[in-house]
């Protein structure tokens, strides 16, 4: 095989990679193309993944997955909601195949396919326990009392695979139901009435993780978070910055702090993390 065969098949890969380096799949995902900086440093077992779905070939959002954790740091993606659109029905929770291995397929899948694919590729071990070093299955929730709570909600985009795509274990971390279902979910619609102001909203909604895990038989599985934030820029027709807000919750209790500057988000989110971060690029200004 000749070395620009070779090369050829090497680009071909890079450009399929859904686990990918720096978010080079998926940049446009972020404000100015600039993923947030800071939260790298959190941890050795993170990985930026580019959220795709079934024969859809362009990433639909980003996630910085915590496989310590397992749970996101953050999801970022574009707000597009449409005048019509209505909230698609449930869908069962997906898993991100390329966290085992990123030979294995691209797309989000179910756990059965997913196990199916590890055999197919002939990985060494059992296929259940291949995923669950890497990431939250579904049991793992089951009997918590943690809601799966979306970072990117489904509601922020269009009926069909914009919504669908949302429903995967690396969008979610565990949240209070009074939260989730509440104070959260009003400033989620809050924001959305706020996009419709807006020529483009890009959106960043992560978690500070926290001290508890929830446990299986015995074994901490996924971290439980302390907070949960989000942040918004908004961009005129003309692609300059024209509002941007943050917004701060405790994960115990159904109450948020919302329309925080981004400054003031990031100065809260530096106390509570520990490492200094920047979530946009000249913090949307």
């Amino acid at each position: 095989m000749t070395s620009r065969l070779l090369l050829a098949l090497a680009l071909v890969h890079a450009t399929l990679a859904r686990v990918s380096p720096n978010f080079s799949d998926c940049r446009g995902q972020f404000y100015a193309s600039t993923p947030p900086v800071g939260f790298e440093s959190l941890s050795s077992s993170i990985a930026p993944v580019c959220q795709m779905y079934e024969t859809y070939n362009n990433p639909f959002f980003a996630s910085l997955y915590h496989k310590g954790n397992k749970s996101p740091l953050y999801s970022a993606y574009i707000l597009d909601t449409r005048p019509g659109d209505v909230t698609g029905a449930d869908q069962t929770f997906r898993l991100e195949p390329q966290l085992v291995d990123t030979r294995l397929p691209k797309e989000i899948s179910l756990q059965p396919a997913t196990e199916t694919a590890i055999r197919n590729l002939g990985l060494s071990g059992v296929p259940v326990d291949l995923i669950k070093l890497s990431q939250a299955v579904n049991s793992d929730y089951t009997g918590s009392g943690y809601h799966k709570g979306h970072l990117n909600p489904n509601a922020d985009h269009p009926d069909g695979p914009g919504q669908k795509v949302t429903y995967t274990l690396t969008n979610v971390a565990p949240m209070y139901g009074s939260l989730n279902s509440g104070a959260w979910r009003n400033n989620e619609k809050r924001v959305r009435d706020i996009a419709a102001t807006c020529g483009r909203m890009y959106v960043i909604t992560g978690v500070v993780p926290g001290n508890n895990f929830i446990s299986v038989s015995g074994v901490k599985r996924v971290n439980i978070p302390s907070h949960i934030w989000s942040a918004f820029c908004c961009l005129n027709n003309n692609n300059q910055p024209m509002r941007a807000e943050g917004t701060l919750a405790p994960n115990n209790a159904n109450t948020v702090q919302a329309g925080l500057s981004i400054a003031s988000l990031q100065s809260q989110l530096r106390s509570l993390l520990g490492v200094s971060v920047t979530l946009f690029q000249n913090n949307c200004s």
